[in-house]
């Protein structure tokens, strides 16, 4: 049985008005692979009338992986072992090389959380690249966020 991780933002990322921001990013190790099996944002904007958050998966080459805080993964479930992948958060440096996989719209006083049905998880494609998601808000509000994977 695989093993499962979360990696979160650790509270309120502040948001520019209309910049693409990384907050979360799960990379991979050189000898595993893994898959995101959910993933959950959320806003704290105040106007019904705002426009909607701009969220997406993305894969990274890590070519330029651009500069964040480590996160230490939290094991939620599967027999104990040690975490390959390496998460990170709070991104003052926006990471280069990413490919948009998967794009939806949030309204800023929401959220919104996915299980990817099994069997069509994204995955990690090389190893050592990341899985991030990135979000650009129209105006200024805080996200908080998570994803989970599986390793084995």
């Amino acid at each position: 049985m695989a093993a499962g991780y979360t990696v979160e933002t650790n509270g309120d990322q502040a948001l520019a008005a209309a910049t693409a921001e990384t907050i979360l990013s799960i990379v991979g190790a050189s000898n595993k692979i893994f898959r995101i099996v959910e993933l959950s944002v959320s806003f704290d904007g105040v106007s019904p009338t705002a426009e909607p958050v701009t969220v997406e998966l993305m894969g990274s080459t890590e070519a330029g992986a651009g500069t964040s805080t480590n996160h230490t993964a939290a094991q939620i479930r599967g027999a104990t072992r040690t975490v390959e992948s390496q998460g990170k958060r709070g991104f003052s440096a926006e990471p280069s090389s990413l490919t948009c996989w998967k794009r939806w719209l949030v309204h800023p006083q929401s959220g919104m959380t996915i299980q990817f049905p099994l069997g069509r998880e994204p995955e990690q494609i090389t190893t050592a690249d990341a899985i991030v998601v990135r979000v650009t808000a129209p105006a200024v509000v805080n996200a908080q966020g998570y994803m989970e994977w599986e390793e084995g």
